[in-house]
């Protein structure tokens, strides 16, 4: 990943319509942006979705008043297109906002690489909320707060949906895999 002032440069100059500096980004993130929407949308339209996050964030980047927040806009912009999809095609459920906020300890597991195909197998089978905030915090590395900010809700929420969520991808690998 590019360093936080390389990135903030590469906004800078496609803000101003350099059409290198958007492929940059575009390459920069497509892959992690890939990954982030097939988890939150498992089916075949994903290509579709992405191809309209691109034209948006081309569209609207020069909206962008922090050049460092490019990750969370970006994220956000998925996440919404995803679920407007979801809207439309009314497979769209709201969720509540968590009010019990239980003690969340990082855990910082190391997976081998012959886990790596199981744990994605079990990230499929939990609820597409639960893949979101993991897929955030330890694919994307973002903090809390960030999460806070793609998903439109409270830190506290954060904290609760990742505890619940790794309790959940906890109990399917167990379940599938011992």
């Amino acid at each position: 990943m590019e360093s936080q002032k390389q990135l903030e440069n590469i906004v800078i100059r496609c803000k101003s319509g350099q059409r290198e500096a958007f492929e940059q980004l575009f390459e920069l993130y497509q892959p992690r942006l890939k990954y982030y929407v097939r988890r939150l949308n498992s089916n075949s339209e994903t290509d579709d979705i992405l191809q309209d996050i691109w034209i948006k964030v081309f569209r609207k980047i020069r909206k962008l008043k922090e050049n460092s927040s490019f990750p969370i806009w970006l994220y956000r912009i998925a996440r919404n297109e995803v679920f407007l999809r979801f809207r439309q095609n009314e497979k769209f459920v709201e969720l509540p906002e968590e009010t019990e906020h239980p003690e969340c300890k990082e855990d910082n597991y190391e997976f081998s690489a012959e886990d790596a195909q199981k744990l994605h197998n079990a990230l499929n089978k939990i609820q597409p909320y639960h893949r979101e905030v993991l897929t955030l915090s330890f694919i994307e590395q973002m903090t809390y707060e960030q999460i806070a900010e793609v998903i439109g809700c409270n830190i506290g929420t954060v904290r609760s949906r990742i505890f619940y969520a790794k309790q959940s991808l906890r109990k399917e690998m167990e379940r599938n895999h011992g």
